[in-house]
């Protein structure tokens, strides 16, 4: 797909990437966007960095990035979501192959790891289509189920 952009949040955009919302039955395994622009600015401890995904001009969805370890060499892809007048068209596939290349030019890691809601089966499918494994462990504070892209 072409013209789509990763950019960072910031003053000009932020709205565009609030007004962002998952499919109605996507709601309870995700945060809002801006909840996750609150934890990026307050938790401050995991530097999380926060993303526009743009396709031209418009925004159509919405990641986050942090936690890195640079001992084990991983980051977390905290959140990732596209509008729900968008699904269906092949983004989040576009995006997500976008991120894990923009990941791996920006951190010096060895591994992507996000965290999956258990009944997810949807995300789980999409995750391990596009190359991510589950571990088989299990995020003991929100008790999520482990994926990782080997970089």
């Amino acid at each position: 797909m072409e013209n789509l952009s990763i950019i960072p949040v910031d003053s000009s955009n932020w709205r565009k990437v609030v007004a962002l919302r998952p499919d109605k039955s996507q709601e309870a395994f995700i945060e809002s966007n801006d909840m996750s622009l609150l934890e990026s600015v307050f938790d401050t401890e995991h530097n999380w960095q926060c993303y526009g995904l743009f396709r031209k001009d418009t925004a159509v969805g919405f990641m986050m990035i942090g936690a890195e370890n640079k001992t084990d060499r991983y980051i977390w892809l905290d959140r990732f979501m596209i509008d729900r007048s968008c699904q269906g068209e092949g983004l989040g596939g576009s995006f997500l192959k976008a991120t894990i290349k923009y990941i791996s030019g920006y951190f010096d890691v060895d591994e992507i790891v996000l965290s999956i809601t258990r009944d997810n089966s949807g995300a789980k499918k999409f995750y391990e289509k596009h190359g991510f494994s589950d571990t088989g462990l299990i995020d003991p504070e929100f008790d999520e189920e482990i994926f990782t892209y080997k970089l």
